[in-house]
């Protein structure tokens, strides 16, 4: 919703319109399509029929979503990771990730350029500048800078930032892959747990390897890419389906996550972990998360980052407020 927000007065103000004038419209026409677009998508109509182009207009980070083009925007760097080489397919080259904010909230930023690499290698741009890019793309909830992006100090002055994640509060029909979201809904499915060994150490995922070991059947051994041979420790997946009234979701929580519902050991045991999926059947809850696309399934789903229970009579004393 906070990017609907932001399309109407961008609206508003390029057409010389009340945002009420501009709302009146987009309720016309998402009526007039059977309510089958969100309101996001409405608003986006009504700018191209007014002849609106956001194109060439700079971008607050709330306003980026997966699969944009030619993205303007212009942010603070808040961190920065040490330049990564990689040798892929025959293909030797760096990548520099670093992260900005702006008033509405911070994204990371991948750089694949050397060009644009050699600024930070050089000091001509460091944590603390702010930066303008144009050209940029969006992938999931990243901007990425090719050799036809532009990269260079800027000027602006950049002293109220929020360093948070971008989150849209809306419902599941308007969510979009790369978003972070919190909704509230309820749980409608919640399936059996599934298990994967990770590394005692490092809580890293650990592969089996064919060797003359003895931690699995068959002579394979458990593999941590930084501390090799180990006894693996077991990590839990939960999946279960949320429903918030105008569309159903697949989420997906890892151990961090479900410890904020139930005990990951209480998992491994079959009847509390029945006992489990029968209480939390129903639930209404508040989810926050990463709207992702499953490449298998080629669908939305959520990555779960915080979990919380609604509470009735909290609810009903912020609603009479």
């Amino acid at each position: 919703m906070q990017n609907y927000e932001l399309i109407v007065e961008r609206i508003a103000k390029a057409a010389g319109l009340e945002k009420e004038e501009v709302e009146r419209r987009v309720e016309a026409k998402k009526a007039k399509l059977s309510g089958l677009i969100s309101k996001e998508g409405a608003a986006q109509i009504i700018a191209a029929e007014l002849g609106i182009n956001f194109e060439d207009a700079d971008l607050k980070i709330s306003e980026l979503t997966a699969g944009m083009r030619r993205v303007n925007i212009v942010g603070k760097i808040i961190s920065m990771y040490p330049v990564r080489e990689f040798n892929k397919n025959g293909r030797e080259g760096k990548v520099l990730n670093f992260t900005i904010a702006d008033e509405t909230g911070s994204t990371r930023v991948v750089l694949w350029d050397v060009n644009h690499i050699e600024l930070f290698e050089s000091e001509k741009i460091k944590v603390g500048d702010v930066v303008e890019i144009k050209n940029g793309s969006t992938r999931e909830n990243e901007i990425h800078l090719s050799g036809f992006s532009e990269l260079k100090k800027s000027e602006v002055v950049m002293d109220e930032i929020k360093t948070g994640a971008v989150v849209s509060e809306g419902s599941l029909e308007e969510a979009r892959q790369g978003q972070n979201v919190r909704v509230r809904g309820v749980v409608v499915q919640v399936f059996a747990p599934r298990f994967y060994k990770v590394c005692s150490s490092c809580n890293k995922k650990a592969v089996v390897t064919v060797g003359s070991g003895e931690s699995v059947v068959g002579g394979g051994e458990y593999r941590c890419p930084e501390h090799g041979v180990v006894t693996p420790g077991d990590r839990a997946i939960l999946n279960f389906v949320l429903d918030d009234g105008t569309e159903s979701m697949r989420v997906v929580m890892f151990s961090d996550q479900i410890k904020l519902v139930v005990a990951e050991e209480d998992l491994k045991d079959e009847v509390k972990a029945a006992a489990f999926r029968d209480d939390f059947m129903g639930s209404e809850i508040y989810l926050s998360g990463n709207v992702k696309r499953n490449q298998l399934f080629n669908n939305l789903e959520i990555v779960a980052t915080g979990v919380e229970k609604v509470d009735v009579e909290k609810l009903i004393q912020v609603l009479s407020d």
